[in-house]
């Protein structure tokens, strides 16, 4: 019965790209199209969430060498500080270009 499921669902993963839209007429955004605050608060959230998963393991590895309490919250809770200021830092970079 599993494998009866996992066919199915292959089936349709690799067959969903045959009912995909045209996208031939496309156009790119335009220059005007979103706001500059928006594309400033993109880039910050990319920074962020991209960060997370570089910063996670090497704050692991500081915290438990040096603390030893190597609680989940607790090392999150210091990897989403770091990839905040991280962001933040990146904000006041490109407020100076």
């Amino acid at each position: 019965m599993l494998k009866k499921i996992i066919a199915v669902l292959l089936l349709v993963v690799v067959s969903s790209s045959l009912f995909a839209l045209d996208m031939s007429n496309a156009k790119p955004y335009s220059d005007s199209e979103f706001p500059k605050w928006e594309i400033k608060l993109r880039r910050a959230e990319i920074i962020f969430f991209g960060g997370i998963p570089v910063v996670y393991p090497l704050t692991y590895l500081a915290v438990s060498s040096f603390n030893g309490n190597t609680d989940f919250w607790s090392v999150m809770a210091i990897t989403a500080g770091i990839t905040a200021s991280i962001s933040l830092i990146d904000y006041i970079i490109g407020l100076s270009e």
